[in-house]
C-alpha cells in the first residue's frame, strides 16, 4: 500500500477527517494540543513534531534540558522517540522514525499513538519545569 493510500486509510478508520496535506506531509493535531507530522523519506516513515520553545534564559534553559535528558535516558530504553533541539527554531521537538516497508494500518496507528503518548509526557514535564517556583531565602524574624 503506498504512503499516501495508506496514511488516508489511517485517518478513516480513527475519525480523523480530510488530513491537512502540504509541503509533502501530512499535518496532524490530536486534542488541539498535540500538533505534529507525518512524512516519507529515504524508504522510512517519519513522525516530527514541536514540543515548546526553549526557555530564553542561558541558565533556565540549561536546567530545563538537563532535567529532561535525566528522563529521556529512562526512557530511551523502552520508547523508539527522541527529544532533540531544533536550532533554527530554537525549540524542542520529538521525532520517530522507521522503516516504511511493511508498514500497514495498525503499525501506522500503534506509532501514532506512541508518538502522541511521548509528546503528552514532554509538555507535561516541560510545564512542570516552567511552573516551578525558586524557593526563596529563609527570613529570620526578630
Amino acid at each position: 500500500m503506498s504512503f499516501d493510500k495508506l496514511m488516508k486509510a489511517v485517518a478513516r478508520n480513527n475519525q480523523l477527517g480530510e488530513l491537512d496535506f502540504r509541503d509533502n506531509r501530512y499535518y496532524l493535531t490530536i486534542d488541539s494540543r498535540i500538533e505534529f507530522t507525518c512524512f516519507q523519506a529515504n524508504g522510512r516513515f517519519f513522525i516530527h513534531g514541536i514540543i515548546a520553545q526553549l526557555p530564553p534564559g542561558e541558565k533556565d534553559r540549561e536546567n530545563l534540558l538537563r532535567n529532561l535528558m535525566t528522563k529521556t535516558v529512562g526512557l530511551a530504553t523502552t520508547q523508539r522517540v527522541i527529544l532533540s533541539i531544533e536550532p533554527d527554531k530554537d525549540s524542542l521537538a520529538l521525532h520517530y522514525s522507521c522503516p516504511l516497508q511493511g508498514m500497514d494500518e495498525d503499525l501506522v496507528e500503534n506509532a501514532l499513538a506512541e508518538f502522541a503518548n511521548n509528546f503528552e509526557y514532554y509538555l507535561v514535564e516541560i510545564s512542570q519545569e516552567q511552573t516551578v517556583i525558586p524557593t526563596m531565602p529563609t527570613m529570620i524574624m526578630p
